[in-house]
């Protein structure tokens, strides 16, 4: 590539279509824009040299002629002419014998000789030196297809615009492009060809804008030859405006000081930056008069805003405010056609003479001006955030308007920036204080906590209390946290106690805090407790109360109705989509086989704001899906999801246990024990903390692995020590941590099914209260894998029937296998195989790779054909995602892809998000990593 020409493939590919156009027969004319140093000269460079990024892209089979105005050319009659016909040798004293002036074109002479003075345009004078230009030109485009290119076209003089309007209109059929380069801060002597260009039909305009940080960086690495740092590319694109003219003298004088392209240098780039755009900032103030340095801070205080405002702030006339503008975009302060400045570099010279109580007047003055014309709040508050110290009582109006505002869009980050604000005016005000953390608790749980523990010590009203400890305790929950023993949550409950007034506040808090793993004890209904009508909502009936009130009937009162009353509620509440509410409401959803309508909300909360790059809120949206995915039998994309949400919590700084926990979930399932192992490890220094759900599924999750890896009595152990644990909790949902069922399959496999009936009779209970398809074929399978004969065929019969009914199809893929080796042991080969077989292809679908092989291999002891699984997760790919993945793993880019199999550049990118979602991974580079996993250990089933 040549010159400094980098993030311009775009631009390239415009021009290279209009020449491909020219080449067919359809002439045209492109006029390249942009200001002084944004890279016009070098963009031609790289399109005549005919390269962008190694691939063929400029005017092949073109003659090429370019030229370029100088300073004085515009006062020259026909040197642009010149310019663009000197390297075919027909200008000078070569010229009147040159062989391709023959005919009506020798009539272009008098333009061709240098030195020539010439009079005004005048037609009569002219039009023959016009005509052989054209007889010319016809020639050289008959010959080859002809493209001409003038740069500084700006510069360019009259008689030449006038012959390229000329020739543009008569050019119909020809196989010719003419590309005009110009800048669009000098002003032009004679805008009329300009104008005439502009409205050719055949006309396009390609601007240069600003380069991305990722072009500078470019630009940057080739200049430095070694790596450039992204903030280092992206504080100079900033201080540069995105012009790499200036980037490159930029650079220049950072080398000359030693600065290198790394964090340290990004430093030294604004410091140095601003220096030289500060001192370039004020010569040309000095230069100017003084109302355009006033203009300026208007502009750099409003930002894009009308003419007549910045004049009110600036305290000059509207027609100033235009002139200002027209010398501000000449000097490249502003960029070009707007009020928009250059670079966050030239904003802050404009601002940095000022100082900050000058600058803080004029905030306010233009924050009472926006609002005295109507302007939107959040516009005005704005400028209000910007003003340091307590806001007066006037701004504090303006800022609640704007976080009402921000909070009806959806924008709680937004919201509470504007409170923060009103907060430092109105310490005191604990309401304020506890709408403020539920804004930032699905963002920033530890800010949230901050908040609400000033409330729990300070606030004096109970209730403002107890509404600060219910969602104290709920972002511990979300965190991951768990409340400590005589904690401000804990206390405040035992004040509830005695308050006869305020019992739903105390049920509301007792079950958050035993949801939290909390010491505190309950004193309603327990386990096994009649199923109870939603009551009343307690603190305005706010989401946090309905997550809370959905999760304990779930887990505690076993209460299906309830629960899912509670947790729609908590789904239709206001409040961001990926909030903890929500997200707990949709895993209770998912408990009560509600699955689809769970995945819908998910889906909304991690496309959403707050979804997967929004840090923590992300991290937690992202393994909630990732948990009711799991539980779908949907294993890789259940892989993908909890892998994203650790690279979210990684990014956000948060160490989460339940991406870990769903991750490694999903591994056992398909074949990957090991590495969820590794997981489990790093999740055990927190293991006798934190929230009940996270302990339990702890608890299944390693019990699953050491069974996975051979060791069935360690898993016995651990699979026992859960059920102990959720009976001192007083959890008693059967299909949460189901550690009575896995302990009947366990002990089905190990030859003890007489150990296992007080275990598949307690779950059998449960499931009967919870009444759902999962619960009730869940606890058939366990019974069924441990009673002999007709009996326990008629039970594993009914677990296949009842699972199929669910949304869990691991589960009934479990249930099939565990039926169809029960009739394979008892000697009918014929009516196993459907289930075998059935049981192979459903696990097979889910990633339950191990599981796949096991019913595979049963089905061919029993005389049936299946094609061989490999055990490889490319197994889980439809065949034209195996081509596709083949050829990316060969290099070839999506492009290629599709023009080596014949399909859309569209096809091949849903094949590959596909394949990624099926592999559970997010990028080019795992691909190959993850597809060298082969081969997998025999089922773990047990039945």
């Amino acid at each position: 590539m040549s010159g400094a020409v980098f993030g311009r493939d775009a631009e390239i590919g415009a021009l290279s279509a209009r020449a491909a156009t020219a080449r067919a027969g359809h002439s045209g004319i492109v006029v390249l824009t942009g200001p002084p140093g944004i890279g016009k000269s070098s963009l031609l460079d790289a399109f005549l040299d005919g390269h962008s990024d190694g691939t063929p892209r400029g005017p092949r089979g073109m003659t090429a002629l370019r030229g370029t105005c100088a300073e004085d050319t515009a006062t020259v009659p026909y040197e642009g002419v010149r310019a663009l016909l000197r390297p075919l040798g027909l200008v000078g004293e070569s010229a009147p014998g040159h062989p391709l002036l023959r005919g009506s074109a020798r009539r272009a002479l008098p333009a061709l000789m240098p030195g020539t003075d010439r009079p005004p345009f005048a037609h009569d004078a002219d039009y023959p030196v016009l005509q052989g230009l054209f007889s010319l030109t016809v020639h050289l485009a008959e010959r080859h297809p002809l493209v001409l290119v003038l740069d500084d076209a700006h510069l360019c003089d009259a008689y030449t615009l006038r012959w390229l309007d000329f020739l543009l209109r008569r050019a119909d059929g020809l196989r010719l492009l003419l590309i005009l380069a110009r800048s669009t801060e000098a002003p032009t002597a004679d805008n009329a060809p300009w104008a005439r260009f502009a409205a050719h039909p055949s006309c396009t305009t390609v601007p240069l804008g600003p380069l991305s940080p990722a072009a500078v960086g470019e630009l940057a690495l080739r200049t430095y030859g070694c790596p450039v740092v992204p903030s280092f590319a992206a504080r100079l694109a900033d201080v540069c405006g995105g012009n790499p003219g200036n980037a490159v003298r930029l650079m220049a004088e950072l080398r000359s000081a030693g600065v290198r392209p790394d964090r340290d240098g990004a430093r030294d780039v604004a410091e140095l930056g601003g220096r030289l755009i500060a001192s370039s900032v004020k010569s040309l103030f000095k230069r100017e008069a003084g109302w355009v340095e006033s203009v300026a801070t208007a502009l750099a205080i409003l930002g894009h805003d009308l003419p007549d405002h910045v004049a009110s702030l600036a305290g000059v006339s509207a027609v100033q405010v235009e002139d200002a503008i027209s010398v501000l975009c000449r000097a490249e302060v502003l960029a070009p056609g707007g009020t928009a400045f250059t670079g966050g570099g030239v904003r802050a010279a404009v601002l940095e003479p000022l100082g900050a109580a000058a600058r803080a007047r004029l905030r306010a003055r233009a924050a009472l001006l926006l609002s005295d014309a109507g302007r939107p709040a959040e516009e005005v508050a704005g400028h209000l955030l910007a003003i340091p110290g307590a806001p007066r009582p006037w701004m504090t109006s303006l800022l609640a308007d704007a976080a009402a505002t921000a909070e009806d869009r959806g924008a709680p980050l937004d919201a509470a920036r504007y409170l923060r604000r009103v907060l430092d005016a109105r310490p005191e005000d604990h309401a304020l204080r506890l709408r403020l953390a539920g804004l930032v608790a699905h963002s920033d749980p530890d800010a949230a906590l901050a908040l609400l523990r000033d409330t729990l010590d300070r606030a004096p009203d109970l209730r403002t209390r107890a509404d600060a400890a219910l969602r104290y305790t709920t972002v511990c929950l979300a965190a991951g946290q768990s409340v400590a023993p005589g904690h401000g949550p804990v206390r405040v409950l035992a004040e509830l106690r005695s308050e006869a007034g305020l019992r739903e506040r105390a049920l509301a808090l007792e079950s958050a805090l035993l949801l939290a793993g909390s010491s505190a004890r309950r004193t309603t209904a327990g386990p096994g407790g009649e199923e109870r009508a939603p009551g009343p909502r307690p603190a305005g009936g706010e989401a946090d109360t309905e997550a809370v009130s959905a999760l304990t009937a779930a887990l505690f009162d076993n209460a299906r109705d309830t629960a899912t009353t509670h947790a729609r509620r908590a789904v239709d509440a206001p409040g961001p989509r990926a909030s903890w509410p929500v997200l707990t409401a949709c895993t209770v959803l998912a408990l009560a086989d509600e699955s689809a309508e769970a995945l819908t909300v998910l889906n909304r909360a991690v496309a959403g704001p707050g979804g997967p790059d929004a840090g923590w809120a992300g991290a937690f949206a992202l393994s909630a899906r990732g948990l009711v995915l799991h539980a779908t039998g949907a294993i890789p994309e259940a892989i993908a999801d909890a892998r994203a949400a650790l690279a979210a919590a990684d990014e956000a700084s948060q160490r989460l246990v339940l991406p870990r926990l769903v991750l490694a979930a999903a591994l056992i399932d398909s074949g990957e024990a090991a590495g969820a192992e590794d997981l489990l490890t790093e999740t055990d220094p927190q293991a006798s903390a934190g929230p009940v759900v996270e302990q339990h599924l702890r608890l299944m999750a390693r019990a699953r692995v050491r069974r996975a890896l051979g060791d069935r009595e360690g898993a016995l152990r651990l699979l026992l020590a859960c059920g102990r644990a959720q009976r001192e909790t007083g959890l008693a949902n059967p299909v949460f941590a189901p550690w009575w069922a896995e302990a009947c399959l366990l002990l089905a496999a190990m030859n003890r099914p007489q150990d296992a009936h007080a275990h598949a009779e307690f779950g059998a209970e449960l499931a009967r209260r919870w009444s759902t398809a999962y619960a009730l074929g869940t606890a058939a399978l366990a019974r069924g894998v441990i009673t002999p004969g007709r009996a326990g065929l008629g039970l594993l019969g009914e677990a296949v029937d009842a699972l199929a009914a669910s949304p869990a199809r691991t589960a009934h893929a479990r249930a099939g296998f565990a039926l169809g080796r029960r009739l394979l042991d008892q000697g009918d080969r014929v009516k196993a195989r459907p289930h075998l077989r059935s049981a192979a292809d459903l696990a097979h679908s889910c990633g339950a790779v191990p599981l796949a092989l096991g019913a595979r291999r049963l089905l061919i002891a029993a005389g049936g054909r299946m094609p061989e699984l490999t055990g490889s997760r490319e197994d889980l790919l439809t065949g034209a995602e195996r081509r596709v993945v083949g050829l990316v793993l060969d290099g070839a880019s999506n492009r290629e892809v599709a023009e080596s199999l014949c399909v859309t550049l569209r096809t091949v990118e849903t094949h590959l998000t596909s394949a990624y979602r099926k592999l559970g991974v997010q990028r080019r580079a795992a691909l190959a990593t993850t597809l060298r996993t082969s081969g997998a250990r025999a089922p773990v089933c047990g039945g």
